[in-house]
């Protein structure tokens, strides 16, 4: 099972990126290969049909990796921070290099995290994005908020709430048993097969 995870957050060893590792984790013990993209380390650019910023090789095969990463994914996570009540700019920049090609039924987890108090306003927004791509934004999603972590001596974050580790558990068993059972690749076998 490959899930793409992409980490939407404009910060380096975010809170955001700290929930996606640990989701990682959890699923690599379920078995899956989990790629992490990260838009702070690979930054897309604003979509343009015309294609005059992609120019920057950096760029372009940044683009090329995620659409490609994406193609291949039989699950995608999207995590981002709460900014103003929704998800992130650079995030939605990504999403929109991005089409129902790399979605079509395709399980879809979405983590998020607040600073002050956790809210799943961004969560409701990609649940809007993902019906209209086509996922299947999996029920179980997670909300977390800064006091929801602990802080090693080097700086990086972790979390640090049982409740928040149960949920990521039923998430990714969630999302495992989505991408194990899910009718829609019967379905496109079977077309393939006629």
């Amino acid at each position: 099972m490959k899930v793409l995870l992409i980490v939407g957050s404009a910060k380096q060893y975010s809170h955001t990126h700290a929930l996606a590792q640990f989701v990682r984790g959890n699923l690599e013990d379920e078995g899956a290969e989990v790629t992490l993209f990260d838009l702070y380390d690979k930054p897309i650019p604003f979509l343009d049909v015309s294609g005059r910023h992609l120019h920057d090789e950096r760029i372009k095969v940044n683009v090329n990796e995620l659409r490609q990463k994406a193609e291949e994914a039989d699950a995608i996570i999207i995590g981002t921070p709460n900014y103003h009540g929704s998800y992130s700019g650079i995030l939605k920049n990504a999403l929109d290099h991005l089409t129902m090609d790399q979605f079509k039924m395709k399980p879809v987890g979405l983590i998020c995290n607040s600073g002050g108090m956790r809210s799943t306003e961004p969560l409701s927004h990609l649940r809007i994005i993902m019906r209209n791509l086509l996922g299947i934004a999996v029920p179980v999603q997670i909300s977390t908020q800064d006091a929801d972590f602990g802080k090693t001596e080097s700086g990086t974050y972790y979390i640090d709430v049982d409740d928040i580790k149960l949920r990521v558990k039923l998430f990714t068993e969630q999302i495992t048993k989505l991408v194990k059972n899910n009718p829609w690749a019967e379905v496109e076998e079977e077309e393939v097969n006629l």
